[in-house]
């Protein structure tokens, strides 16, 4: 593979069995996690915004939580470098499959809006396996570096087609009268706030990306929520219709129920969602 002496050090992890990979990230994580992890502030005062009457002992188990959560999504895609599709198939449950049968069928792209949840990156990198139609990964591009390109190259393993959002419109248009599903994650921070569509959001008027639902309306497309939940071994996936014809729906309505479902599955297990971010950064 071109790239494999590049990324040799993973592949070594990637060899090593499941069991004894889990132990050491589970080590690494107890040696680390009080002295230093990744934004931990940021993880902490997102936290403390989104759920006001937590006291401090609480935040601090979702947060640890959340932690043991992020390295586990590095435990799952590791692998990725060296599994085959059959070595796959176990560990994804997709549970309504004959949803995106019948969008197939439509001969017209389908937007897929979804958050960083769960093993989201499992779930995007190989949903290419499952389905029989080609599928996008449409996201912004950083600047180069040894991690950066390695989730890139991960991420094409199994056909996963990336799409800067520079380029999207375009690509798009050049396939309206063709099956093709583009993955949205939608729950990133706005670059610009004046342009955002703004909504209740886990209790705090919140800034929200408003590109699917322009384009669904744009150019009539169905839009379904893909439901990413991390089950140990397993990561579960499920979509949710949100609209069938974009043009159908009233202003606003396919933001608000991607705002509703995402809420609700943060709700439900808060240590999964990507409190990383710089959600509210600035918002009172």
């Amino acid at each position: 593979m071109k790239n494999s002496p590049k990324y040799l050090p993973f592949y070594l992890l990637a060899s090593i069995p499941r069991p004894i990979l889990h132990g050491l990230l589970n080590l690494l994580f107890i040696l680390l996690y009080p002295f230093i992890f990744y934004r931990k502030k940021v993880v902490q005062d997102n936290l403390q915004k989104v759920f006001p009457t937590h006291t401090l002992k609480k935040i601090k188990e979702i947060q640890k939580a959340f932690y043991r959560q992020f390295l586990k999504n590095f435990e799952d895609i590791i692998p990725l470098l060296i599994q085959n599709k059959k070595a796959v198939y176990p560990s994804i449950v997709i549970e309504n499959m004959e949803l995106l049968k019948e969008l197939t069928q439509l001969n017209r792209p389908t937007i897929i809006i979804t958050a960083h949840y769960g093993s989201w990156e499992k779930a995007f990198s190989t949903l290419p396996i499952f389905i029989n139609s080609p599928v996008g990964l449409v996201y912004t591009p950083v600047k180069s570096n040894y991690f950066g390109d390695l989730l890139l190259h991960i991420r094409k393993r199994f056909g996963l087609n990336l799409i800067t959002r520079y380029i999207f419109k375009e690509h798009i248009v050049a396939h309206l009268n063709k099956t093709f599903f583009y993955i949205m994650p939608s729950d990133q921070r706005p670059v610009d706030n004046k342009k955002s569509f703004w909504t209740s959001f886990l209790g705090i008027e919140t800034p929200m990306l408003f590109g699917v639902e322009k384009h669904a309306v744009q150019y009539n497309l169905p839009v379904i929520y893909l439901h990413v939940k991390d089950m140990g071994r397993q990561c579960h996936i499920q979509f949710s219709l949100i609209c069938m014809y974009g043009k159908e729906t009233e202003h606003s309505f396919i933001t608000k129920k991607y705002v509703e479902l995402l809420e609700k599955q943060i709700v439900d297990d808060p240590s999964q969602w990507l409190w990383s971010h710089r959600r509210w950064k600035g918002i009172e």
